[in-house]
């Protein structure tokens, strides 16, 4: 048959086989033209390329076989510039098709492997340099940091001084984004302050081209709204340079080993505060602390009871832990620990929170320094939670990304340690008596009185310490209202400190630890700034005024730059203990609840009263909290009027800057998306447990009867239960796990350090393999050995942030527009009719953009293992 003519009949086919399907006429005619053109040039037809046609809907999955759309010819585009130039895969060269394999070798040769090359060249030039510069370089850490701060702050006074055009502002922030690059995959302390220097030369560029270029001033409301976002910027610049310093050379400081003899270690005083928390709660921390591996006369452990409840009176009493209740119950918790040390007499002090459970080794882990080191008054541990925050739980993310409160505990604690302004937590920590007593006592002036405390210990000449290993797990906030709650009373506190014990003034602080401090502090009053940013595109969309007055290419050769560089290096300095785009997220989530109370704070410090955050609450069901919600979705409203009146201004308006507008609708739209994933979190997840479960793997015998025991896995445990996987084997003609019928008696024995502790257990349910009991603990004793082995091991908190998803920008942008487009869907679910179809043109315009975008192969896809066969 002529080829012409089978080419018109499977038209034709197609056509009518398509219109069946529902397809519109345009989607039609589209589809069959760019069909036709590519039939034109290459010929598909042929056996020569079989492969790439058996194997199209794998590498475009997007599109659809039976039900094209109309743009469907411009995904293929997008996805096949993917596939050549990003996600390439070097497993499938024996399948690939002969069009993809001629494109990428050409591209190869001839434009990727000669940069490549270079870059290699310039690499290991550049390696050679750095490590001959680190042979040399002073031992001193924190005098190098320094010398490189100001080096970069007179690069930057030469870098700003220079008048560039627009052209050469774009060859020179290309050099440097070429620079950073080549900078960022070597991984050492030099190549990262290097860095620093270019991000902030380009930053302070930025700074003072906004000032010195972008200002136009004609009218009270465009004055207004101008300088509202230069002086955000300026906050956020004060931050940046304030971040950098604070982390750029971090200490990871391990445990000093104590002296052999026993003689000489301190004795030491837990104290486990309450106020309203529940007996369940608390008791495993008691019993932990019970526990813990220190002579037992130089051990004390005291409930400091601010509820003055008889049952935790009583129970102490039993267990043989010291109870303190005070008549007076003023200044909340740092009055009740001060109450405390006019009671007990201990050396050394350590505190936790009545939720966080102690591991056994946790003063051997901590006091060795204070031993060896009699001016050091403060040893802080990280936070670490056992129980899923509100993000991990409500998103699904639990293993996934790093926990919210991992980039303070987890590093910027370690930068802190560097410049002796380790900051104390409120619990997990020890602090010698002496000190705090010249202090008097655990300061009471404001509602964070842990990190007021440490300041004044810093004030008073005293060292501190950071030891970056989880010694205690405790409960994360149960819900998104919990969490904001708890981040009000700090940002609040925090600000007061700044305001009533500035640490920029006064005496006994050095540099460092002045700006460590101020930091900190002024980190809380982000919630004004980031409202700003949600909304700072809206007055030129709705208004024509120019918050930055400048034209769209210089718009994109300084802020581009700026944000890029500050994104690259806070993710060389950050790692992976902060995903892309997280900390934006994180930000605004609080920003409209902690942006009153910092203002209030600021001018009226002694206003606020300390709030307590609930811990172990359950929820029977999924629901969404709208009261949360509220300012999120009033930002998203201005947000997406902004973007539907500047799409109407681009297509109607004949004197529209169309560049300037892009610009701008890209702002609302990256908005958008921010806010969508906020609303995110707002859906809380179904939590019908009180005690979370903790993943592990830890083998034990399971012994069902007498003198018959088999060998399992412990899956995760709780304060109660545990869940076990059972070996997969049949015996006398049955599965092994219907031996474990409901409430059959069975007995569990672990092994630790040698020793073995068996305890009882009824099986409240089996399921194929696994089975889950309720455990039978019968005394104290025993209650001490099953928290020595699950919560208070040491191994069980030691965690590593290796085995994350490898994070990267393109990840990033993924994951912000996948939790972006999640949070308007969860919202369009739950919303009342009358909001959802309003919510519903937000999604679909979302949807559809996020369609363009290019799509990652799936190897385990069942076209993928089916053309993979042949």
């Amino acid at each position: 048959m002529n080829p012409i003519s089978a080419l018109f009949d499977y038209c034709k086919s197609t056509y009518f086989l398509w219109r069946l399907n529902g397809v519109s006429v345009l989607s039609c005619a589209v589809n069959l033209a760019c069909l036709v053109l590519v039939y034109a040039i290459i010929p598909l037809e042929s056996k020569r390329y079989s492969k790439l046609r058996h194997r199209f809907y794998y590498y475009y999955p997007q599109i659809k076989r039976n039900k094209p759309k109309a743009l469907d010819p411009l995904r293929v585009i997008i996805q096949t510039v993917y596939l050549i130039f990003v996600k390439h895969d070097h497993r499938d060269t024996t399948n690939m098709s002969i069009l993809m394999d001629f494109l990428i070798s050409k591209t190869k040769a001839y434009i990727i492997q000669p940069v490549i090359r270079l870059t290699d060249l310039y690499t290991q030039k550049l390696h050679q340099h750095i490590r001959a510069s680190e042979r040399i370089l002073p031992q001193n850490k924190r005098n190098l940091s320094l010398l490189f701060l100001i080096l970069s702050f007179l690069a930057s006074i030469v870098a700003i001084s220079q008048p560039l055009d627009v052209r050469y502002q774009f060859v020179f922030v290309f050099l440097m984004w070429i620079t950073a690059l080549i900078l960022k995959s070597v991984k050492n302390r030099v190549s990262l302050m290097l860095l620093i220097v270019i991000s902030i030369i380009i930053a302070t560029r930025y700074i003072y081209w906004r000032i010195h270029s972008t200002l136009l001033l004609v009218d009270t409301f465009t004055a207004i709204c101008a300088i509202t976002l230069l002086i955000a910027e300026m906050y956020t610049f004060v931050i940046l340079i304030l971040s950098y310093f604070q982390v750029s050379w971090v200490l990871e400081r391990k445990p000093y080993p104590l002296p052999k003899d026993h003689s000489l270690w301190p004795s030491v005083d837990i104290y486990i505060p309450s106020y309203n928390e529940p007996l369940d709660v608390v008791k495993p921390c008691l019993l932990a602390a019970l526990d813990i591996d220190w002579p037992e006369d130089k051990l004390n452990v005291y409930m400091l009871d601010d509820g003055s409840r008889e049952e935790f009176e009583t129970y102490c009493k039993s267990i043989g832990v010291g109870y303190i209740k005070r008549k007076e119950h003023n200044h909340a918790k740092a009055g009740n620990i001060n109450h405390a040390l006019t009671k007990t007499n201990g050396e050394l002090i350590a505190i936790f929170d009545c939720d966080h459970i102690p591991t056994r080794a946790f003063l051997q882990m901590t006091v060795g320094w204070m031993v060896f080191d009699k001016n050091i008054a403060l040893v802080q541990t990280p936070h670490h939670f056992y129980s899923e925050d509100p993000f991990e739980k409500n998103l699904s993310l639990k293993g996934k990304i790093p926990a919210e409160n991992a980039l303070f505990h987890d590093f910027i604690q370690k930068g802190n340690d560097t410049w002796n302004a380790t900051m104390f937590c409120g619990s997990c920590a020890v602090i010698r008596r002496a000190p705090l007593e010249e202090i008097g006592g655990i300061a009471v002036e404001t509602v964070t009185e842990d990190a007021h405390t440490s300041l004044r210990l810093n004030r008073k000449g005293y060292s501190s310490a950071f030891i970056s290993m989880p010694l205690a797990a405790g409960l994360a906030t149960e819900s998104l209202a919990d969490h904001i709650n708890q981040r009000i009373r700090w940002a609040r506190g925090m600000i007061q400190i700044f305001r009533v014990d500035n640490p920029l003034l006064g005496k006994g602080l050095t540099i460092p630890q002045r700006l460590c401090f101020t930091n900190a502090m002024i980190h809380f009053l982000h919630g004004l700034p980031r409202i700003i940013f949600l909304i700072a595109p809206l007055p030129y969309l709705f208004f024509n005024v120019y918050v930055i007055f400048a034209t769209g290419l210089a718009i994109l050769s300084y802020v581009f730059p700026y944000m890029l560089h500050t994104t690259i290096t806070n993710q060389r300095i950050q790692g992976n203990k902060r995903f892309y785009f997280w900390g934006v997220i994180y930000e605004t989530i609080l920003s409209w609840y902690i942006t009153l109370p910092t203002l209030i704070a600021l001018i009226s410090p002694k206003h606020g009263k300390f709030n307590v955050t609930s811990k172990g609450s359950s929820n029977d069901k999924d629901y969404f909290d709208w009261t949360v919600s509220k300012p999120y979705i009033f930002l998203i409203f201005l947000n997406f009027a902004g973007l539907v009146y500047g799409i109407y201004k681009m297509i109607f308006d004949p004197y529209a800057e169309i560049s300037t507008i892009l610009i701008n609708l890209g702002w609302v739209s990256y908005n958008l998306l921010v806010l969508g994933a906020a609303a995110a979190v707002a859906l809380e997840t179904k939590q019908v447990r009180a005690s979370p479960r903790v993943p592990c793997a830890i083998d034990v015998v399971l012994e069902y009867s007498s003198g018959n025991a088999i060998n399992a896995v412990v899956k995760d445990f709780s304060k109660n239960g545990l869940a076990l996987e059972l070996p997969n084997f049949r015996t006398k003609d049955k599965m092994l796990s219907d031996l474990f019928y409901e409430n059959r008696t069975v007995y569990i024995t672990f092994t630790k350090d040698e020793i073995n502790y068996r305890f009882k257990a009824q099986v409240r349910f089996s399921q194929n393999q696994k089975i889950g009991v309720r455990l039978c603990l019968e005394n104290k004793q025993q209650e001490i050995e099953y928290i020595r082995c699950t919560f208070a091991s040491a191994e069980r908190w030691t965690h590593s942030f290796d085995n994350l998803t490898q994070d990267s920008l393109a990840h990033g942008i993924h994951t912000l527009i996948v939790f972006g487009l999640n949070g308007y869907l969860k919202m369009l679910k739950n919303a009342p009719h009358v909001f959802r179809e309003l919510l519903w043109v937000v999604i679909k315009c979302l949807m559809f953009g996020f369609s363009l975008l290019p799509h990652p192969l799936d190897m385990n896809s069942k076209i993928y293992r089916k053309n993979a066969i042949r």
